[in-house]
């Protein structure tokens, strides 16, 4: 077992980043790990709908944004906590990927160029002032988070993320829209944020140490 391979305390730690990079789902992910990434958000606005959207009156056009974003911002939490995306956004490997793949590596352009909560003022009726308060929260909270030790990333991250649903309630949101910042926080500052261990089912770790 390498040193990028490792157990501690029965859970199997596997940092290597092998075989064919996945957008959704960084390096070396399971079955059920891809399931996750690709499928299980499309739950999201089937439960906002029936939930709340079939009452707000919208048009179909805001129908179709609010489940882009729901899609993307629950897609994302879930994509960015994989063990397997882990792996590759947290890898000290020297890995050949394309530019989507750098991109979405990168700590602080990725989260830049997340412009998504700006569609909210176009489409719905909230100021701009929402898109741009929530997108430099995050912003501000990125970069103070990786001038921390790393032991401090997650409890800090979970503050902010905390906060951030305490200090939505007050700042004005679009009905049927309310969860949107707090999940956009989620997503970038500790889902993608955060080093977490890439750990790997047991069975599959057996089956990939090479024999005696």
């Amino acid at each position: 077992m390498s040193k990028d391979q490792i157990t501690i305390k029965n859970a199997p730690i596997d940092w290597a980043c092998t075989g064919k990079f996945s957008f959704t789902a960084g390096f070396g992910s399971t079955k059920a790990e891809s399931a996750i990434a690709n499928y299980a958000a499309l739950i999201a606005p089937v439960v906002l709908y029936f939930l709340s959207w079939q009452n707000l009156g919208w048009t179909i056009l805001q129908i179709v944004v609010a489940s882009a974003l729901a899609l993307d911002m629950v897609g994302g939490v879930l994509t960015n906590s994989l063990g397997s995306m882990k792996r590759f956004l947290h890898t000290d490997q020297k890995l050949e990927v394309n530019w989507l793949g750098k991109l979405v590596g990168s700590k602080f352009l990725f989260p830049a160029i997340h412009f998504q909560l700006f569609a909210v003022p176009l489409c719905f009726d909230a100021a701009w002032s929402y898109a741009f308060f929530w997108y430099g929260v995050m912003i501000v909270s990125i970069i103070f988070i990786h001038f921390l030790p790393l032991y401090l990333h997650r409890p800090v991250a979970l503050l902010i993320v905390m906060l951030s649903v305490m200090i939505g309630q007050t700042i004005s949101a679009p009905a049927g829209l309310e969860w949107l910042a707090p999940i956009f926080i989620i997503k970038l500052v500790l889902s993608h944020g955060v080093r977490e261990e890439p750990y790997r089912s047991e069975h599959e770790q057996i089956e990939r140490q090479p024999s005696d």
